[in-house]
């Protein structure tokens, strides 16, 4: 890839830019909020679901995986996920997304915009995976993200707990 960049020409870049910016987001995440989830174990460089296996507490976790491995091994971009989040995650991400949770924290909308797909540089925060949204929260919070571009969201996540974060990337996650 870094290659084909190299030889590029300024038409074909804008060319390339002008068709992706007009791509449609496709949500292929689902959301299931639970008390118990399939035992996974780690094949490659994801979750996959033992099939024959108990399921076991979610916890205060979010669990993601491909609804057909087999798909997402064939690196199929219409693969559809699903992450399994704990009861309650929905509802209550939504109030902190909405309000800040009273004080807690910042409501989304007053800098991702009123839908949260973001303009200009501040990034849309639907229909993303949980598991993105998490880490990317976790990051900022911890300070492995840090920065000019990332400096207005330190002190949204600042006072926030994991199980929060959890319920923020939930219920995101839920949106298109």
């Amino acid at each position: 890839m870094t290659q084909l960049a190299a030889v590029a020409t300024d038409t074909e870049i804008k060319a390339a830019a002008d068709y992706f910016s007009k791509l449609r987001p496709q949500f292929r995440i689902r959301v299931i909020e639970t008390d118990t989830v399939p035992r996974t174990h780690v094949a490659g460089w994801i979750l996959a679901v033992d099939k024959a296996g108990p399921r076991e507490p979610t916890g205060q976790r979010i669990v993601e995986v491909p609804e057909d491995a087999e798909q997402f091994e064939h690196r199929d971009s219409h693969t559809r996920f699903i992450a399994y989040v704990p009861v309650g995650a929905i509802k209550a991400g939504k109030e902190l997304v909405s309000s800040g949770g009273m004080g807690k924290s910042i409501a989304c909308n007053g800098c991702h915009e009123a839908d949260l797909k973001g303009a200009g540089d501040v990034p849309g925060i639907v229909g993303r995976s949980p598991s993105y949204i998490m880490r990317q929260l976790f990051d900022i919070q911890s300070g492995l993200r840090a920065g000019i571009t990332i400096a207005p969201m330190v002190p949204v996540v600042s006072r926030l707990t994991i199980a929060e974060m959890i319920q923020i990337s939930s219920f995101l996650a839920t949106l298109h």
